[in-house]
Order: structure tokens, then C-alpha cells, then sequence
């Protein structure tokens, strides 16, 4: 069949199970541009920023777990598109990028948005660092016959694979020859010896002594082989903030969330408890928001790590962690096999504290603001406990305020970037939670968050259930805080006073300003229902502190360290 290398590489997307594509048009993808649109079985996004696109085309692929397409033209298209794809690189998303070089080599001439190979080859750098997993440059049409098992390949992965696939104006219109029937089809990894030997040694931990589980992100596949383990042998839980719901967080067994806006005090008890024997971690970097680095004091206990590609995170563990490269839900599987024949002992754990009350109002009336607790009582009411929503929430005082309070019951449901923690990731990335349109998409945004960027007008442009639920400060009021809390002079942190309702208003969405719990209420419900797309204008009381003790450790000691040079 002869077809120019832009269908085909489309037909190649749509045989690797991509659904959708999202990103901003310019010359230099013309040809790529006009094939994806032409598909049948993807849908594209024209978005308003290229970063938009590539956020989105993140959340699309982790939220529907399948690999999904961003988009830009050559030069500042690309650039552009960086922070967004870092994102997603450490996120664990599949995303293929599609770009374009102008030449090979430069010209010479300065011509407009000239992109050459050796601009694109710094952007991906060995042991898991720089913006793509891999780069593909198709410069010529034979250059092309290496892409499918490249790309084949790479989709295989189970921890993510970020492509930046580049090629010249000119080769995207090239006929070719090329037929190809072959199937996408994912590997079942099977454990290895030391693996299954460490299958079984857990599994005898964890019927006869205390263990904990850690779970962050990875973990997601595994959630309900994880929650049938750790009910069956009465074992507690811990997520990290990416991997809320993994584990039901209203269980009794569950310990709590760690990292930024953790209950400090419940998660040193769980890891610090006399009886404990061993700490189970999988599927986290634990970094510095996802843990607060509290498993450096982990002396005491049994420490195993369980994930892929275990050996990279192995300077963020204790010396003597046990660490099993392994595919985490396969891992499981093999315990719970070991396990089967087991008698289990009888619980003694004591349930947790109830959730955060409803009916409670922390507002001051006086004030005309609504404090941030009423907010997080509101969302998990109406928006997680009454339709399931998809909750995400941005950079800033807002992911502090929901990792510690919000509580959701199903993996998927939550998502934050504690990675890299761009602003802007879910002002923008919202559309590609909503894409699908299976369900409604909340972004808990800080107002300087969506002044930086924001894809509402690509939300109303393709009819998508998305809500931006913005807590408007009027000011970067974490900066604020911590200045504050550090004992640093006041410095310039204002944001003159913005109506969001308005401005959603002014681009086609529906827009609503709330000052009391009782309004927000009223807008969340009606916003749900209409299912379309909408700005809540929340202007939240900007002296209330979130819960953001382990943070301003890490800068206090940081200061410390600055003022004794």
C-alpha cells in the first residue's frame, strides 16, 4: 500500500491503541497535523499552549492507561512543550511527541524556528534524567522502518515511556510501501528465582509478624491484589499523595497520607510502632513531597522495595533495603499464592479517626471569605462521595490542603504532581482528565496558577465536563506563608484581585463566585450536573495555614545551612 509517512506513522498510533492527540498546529507538522485529523479512531485536542497539550496528553494516558499524543510545531512549539513532558516522563505516562526538525544540520541562513538534530539530542540524557526516554529523527524515509519497533518496544514498558519523534516537513509527505498487521501486545513478566524466593519470605512476614505497606503511584495496577493482602493479614497501609485511593482511605487499616500536608504524627506512630518488623514500599521515588525523606530513619525494621527498575531509587532508601525489580502486580500475585494454604491470625487493629465532617463550618461569616477546610468538606461531599469525580490539584497551597484532607476510596480518581510540581500542570492538564468524558474533572487551582496558564477556551471548544475550582487569594500565598513561617522580611506576593467567574464567563464557560460553604455547595452540584465546562470563583481566606510543617523544615534546615556559610 502506498501512503506518505505521516498516515502511516497515524495508522502505527492507532494500531498502539491511542485515543487521543493534543497540542497547537504550525507549519512545520502540516502533514502530521492534517492525518491525525483525518483519523477515525483519535480524536484531537487543538489546544491553547503547546505546555497545555502536553500536560493534558499526560493525564489522558495515565487517567485511561493508554498511551496518548502531543503535538507542536519546531522551535518555540518545543520548547514550549518541555515542562510538560517532564511531567509525564516523571509521572510514569506514555506520551509520544510529535515535532519537527528544519534541517539536519543549521543552515547557516537564521531562518525562522530552525530546529536542528543537534538541538533536539540534549533533550534526552542517560540513568532516566532529561525531557524524552528516547528520540526518534526521521529525517529520510528509510529512517522511518526503525520506528514502529522502536516505538512497539518502548509502549511495552510498564513504568512509562516518553518518545520525541522529530521529523523534517519535507519526509512527513514521502511515499512509502509499508504494510503491517502485527498487534501492540504487552509482556507478562514472570519472576525470577530471587524474586520468588522473596515472594515467599514476605509473605511468611507478613502472616506472622507487623508489616506496613507503602504504596505511592506505581502501585496503581495493584490496588485490588494489594487491598485483599493487607485485609487478609491485618497489615496497615500508607500511600504517598500520587497514590490516594489506592488503598481505601476510609479503612480502618488505612495509617494516612505521607509526604507534603502528611499527618506527621500518625505516619512516624505507623513506622515507628515497637511491633512493627518490616516496612513494604512500592511503586514511589519517595521524594521529598511524596515522603518527606522520613524513610532515612527506617534503622530498626525490614525494608523491601518492590517496583521496576528498583536500582535508581536505590540512593532515596535505607543501606538495607532489599531491593526486587519486579512488575509490582506480579510480585503481589506470587504473595498472595504463598499465602493461600496460610492460617491468618485475628485483627487487632484499631480503627482510624472518621474523615473530616461535612457539617462542620470553619468559615468566619464576619470575613466574607470561606475558609480552605469548608472547601475540602465541600469537594469531598459532593464531588467524591456523591459523583465519583476525577479530582485533581494543583501546585501551591492546594495540593497541601488536599493531600492531607480529602479521601478517596478508588485509585485513579486523584491526581497531583508532587514530581515536578509545575504550576499550571492541571489549570491545564484538566482537559485531558475530562477528555474522555466518562466523568466530570475537578481542578482545585490557586488563582496565580491559572493566570500562568489555563486550557479553559480548549475545554469549551470540545464541550468538556471540566470544573476549575479556583482558590483565589489574591496573591502566591504559599510563598506568603512560608516567608512568613521562616522568619524572612515580607516580600511582594500580591496579585491584584481577579474575578475568575468573569473571566470563565468571558471565553464561553459558566462562572460562579462563592463566598460561604453554602454557595459553593449550590455551585459545585449545579456545575457536576451540567456537565459542562466551568470556573468557581472561591475566594478562601488567605491567613488560614495548610499543613505545611515538614516543607518549611526542609527550608528552615536549608536556611540554617545558608547562614552559617
Amino acid at each position: 500500500m502506498s501512503v506518505n509517512i505521516a498516515k502511516t506513522l497515524v495508522k502505527l498510533l492507532e494500531d498502539c491503541e491511542v485515543k487521543a492527540a493534543f497540542g497547537v498546529s504550525g507549519g512545520f507538522i502540516a502533514p502530521i497535523w492534517q492525518a491525525l485529523t483525518e483519523s477515525e479512531k483519535i480524536k484531537i485536542f487543538h489546544c491553547r499552549h503547546e505546555s497545555g497539550g502536553a500536560f493534558s496528553a499526560s493525564e489522558f494516558s495515565l487517567c485511561q492507561q493508554v498511551p496518548a499524543v502531543a503535538f507542536a510545531t519546531a522551535g518555540p512549539g518545543i520548547s514550549n512543550a518541555l515542562t510538560g513532558l517532564r511531567a509525564a516522563k516523571l509521572d510514569g505516562a506514555k506520551v509520544i511527541f510529535i515535532s519537527s526538525i528544519t534541517s539536519v544540520t543549521p543552515s547557516g541562513k537564521w531562518s525562522l524556528q530552525e530546529t536542528t538534530v543537534q538541538d533536539i539530542d540534549g533533550l534526552c540524557l542517560p540513568d532516566g534524567h532529561g525531557y524524552f526516554d528516547e528520540i526518534i529523527i526521521i529525517n529520510q524515509k528509510d529512517d522511518y522502518f526503525d520506528v514502529e519497533k522502536k516505538l512497539r518496544k518502548g509502549l511495552n514498558k510498564k513504568d512509562g515511556y516518553v518518545v520525541g519523534i522529530f521529523l523534517t516537513a519535507k519526509v512527513q509527505q514521502e511515499i512509502i510501501n509499508y504494510e503491517n498487521d502485527e498487534v501492540l501486545s504487552l509482556s507478562h513478566d514472570d519472576l525470577d528465582e530471587n524474586a520468588k524466593r522473596h515472594s515467599q519470605e514476605i509473605a511468611d512476614l507478613l502472616v506472622n509478624e507487623n508489616a506496613v505497606f507503602w504504596a505511592g503511584f506505581g502501585a496503581r495496577h495493584a490496588s485490588a491484589l494489594l487491598t485483599q493482602i493487607a485485609v487478609k493479614t491485618n497489615s496497615r497501609v500508607i500511600s504517598t499523595p500520587r497514590g490516594k485511593g489506592i488503598f481505601n482511605e476510609k479503612h480502618s487499616l488505612y495509617a494516612g497520607t505521607s509526604g507534603l500536608g502528611s499527618d506527621t504524627e500518625s505516619i512516624y506512630k505507623t513506622l515507628h510502632c515497637p511491633l512493627l518488623s518490616a516496612v513494604i514500599i512500592m511503586g514511589s521515588r519517595l521524594g521529598e513531597l511524596s515522603s518527606s525523606y522520613v524513610q532515612n530513619n527506617l534503622e530498626k525494621v525490614k525494608v523491601y522495595y518492590i517496583g521496576l527498575n528498583a536500582q535508581e531509587i536505590k540512593g532515596n532508601l535505607p543501606p538495607h533495603t532489599v531491593l526486587i525489580d519486579s512488575d509490582i502486580e506480579t510480585f503481589l500475585t506470587s504473595i498472595d499464592a504463598c499465602m493461600a494454604e496460610k492460617v491468618i491470625p485475628p485483627s487487632h487493629i484499631k480503627a482510624i479517626s472518621a474523615p473530616h465532617d461535612s457539617h462542620k463550618c470553619y468559615s468566619d461569616a464576619a470575613k466574607d471569605v470561606i475558609h480552605p477546610l469548608d472547601v475540602m468538606s465541600v469537594v469531598q461531599e459532593i464531588a467524591i462521595d456523591m459523583f465519583d469525580c476525577y479530582v485533581a490539584s494543583e501546585a501551591g497551597n492546594s495540593f497541601v490542603w488536599t493531600n492531607r484532607y480529602l479521601k478517596f476510596s478508588n485509585p485513579l480518581r486523584y491526581r497531583i504532581s508532587t514530581a515536578y510540581g509545575a504550576m499550571g500542570h492541571y489549570a491545564c492538564g484538566l482537559v485531558g482528565l475530562a477528555a474522555s468524558k466518562e466523568r466530570c474533572a475537578i481542578g482545585i487551582i490557586g488563582d496565580g496558577s491559572i493566570l500562568m496558564s489555563n486550557e479553559v477556551s480548549t475545554a469549551v471548544r470540545f464541550g468538556l465536563p471540566a470544573i476549575w475550582l479556583v482558590m483565589n487569594d489574591a496573591g502566591y500565598n504559599m510563598c506568603r506563608q512560608g516567608q512568613e513561617l521562616l522568619g524572612y522580611p515580607p516580600l511582594d506576593c500580591s496579585i491584584p484581585q481577579v474575578d475568575f467567574a468573569l473571566f470563565g464567563q468571558s471565553i464561553g464557560a459558566t462562572g460562579y463566585n462563592v463566598r460561604n460553604k453554602k454557595e459553593l455547595r449550590e455551585a459545585l452540584i449545579h456545575a457536576i450536573e451540567e456537565k459542562k465546562p466551568a470556573v468557581i470563583n472561591a475566594f478562601i481566606d488567605k491567613y488560614e495555614i495548610p499543613p505545611l510543617g515538614d516543607r518549611v523544615e526542609t527550608f528552615r534546615k536549608l536556611k540554617e545551612e545558608l547562614d552559617a556559610k
